[in-house]
């Protein structure tokens, strides 16, 4: 599997901002790389999928709150990515994405609840 990079996310984050618009700026740089670790440590530790890998980037990047701006719109953006470079596409309509990550920040959604919804997208 291929993971994202810090750098990576940062230059989409700008991007992200620019585009759509916010504040540029990371908050909590520890909480940013927690969350981007979480999806590696996953595949390592317990051979997790890419679907598991994506939903775990979903769920702890928007947990995260690392950026002052944009946290949703990065956790997506980097869900989608991460599984396009590996491969894979997610097969859901926007307005649902929009949904599960609203619903995960409000803490609707458990990891366990996102993960089998990611599983169901990729099938």
């Amino acid at each position: 599997m291929i993971f994202l990079r810090k750098y990576e996310l940062l230059e989409i984050h700008k991007t992200l901002i620019d585009e759509f618009g916010g504040t540029h700026g990371l908050r909590d740089d520890a909480a940013l790389e927690s969350a981007m670790a979480a999806a590696e440590n996953r595949a390592y530790y317990e051979e997790a999928d890419i679907s598991l890998c994506a939903a775990t980037y979903a769920y702890h990047i928007t947990q995260a709150h690392a950026f002052i701006d944009g946290n949703k719109r990065i956790a997506a953006a980097a869900s989608e990515i991460f599984l396009e470079i590996n491969g894979e596409i997610l097969n859901a309509p926007n307005d649902a994405i929009y949904e599960l990550f609203m619903s995960i920040a409000a803490g609707e959604k458990s990891r366990d609840e996102v993960e089998k919804i990611f599983s169901e997208w990729l099938s």
